[in-house]
């Protein structure tokens, strides 16, 4: 994918009314993820990776923003209880 296929993302995100900056923070954490993996959709994340990426300090914040970027229709996001696997996240189109 190239960077247009990016600034897709990005423009998703900015035309979204609304969000709260943490929400948009962690969205563009998520980005970040997805790009260092070579662009995969579906893609594994971390809530320590996306924590530290986002500036978000809370466990309750990070849950509370995956879930609107859920209810939005933003991701699809399926939680993993292993300690070593990620979450699976995928990407959705407008």
């Amino acid at each position: 994918m190239t960077a247009l296929k990016m600034e897709y993302w990005v423009e998703k995100i900015v035309k979204e009314k609304g969000l709260q900056p943490s929400r948009i923070s962690v969205y563009l954490a998520i980005l970040q993820l997805w790009k260092e993996q070579k662009h995969s959709n579906p893609f594994q994340i971390s809530r320590r990776k996306i924590m530290k990426l986002s500036g978000i300090k809370s466990i309750v914040t990070y849950h509370s923003c995956i879930s609107e970027l859920k209810d939005r229709g933003m991701v699809d996001y399926r939680p993993s209880y292993h300690p070593k696997l990620g979450s699976e996240v995928r990407l959705k189109p407008m």
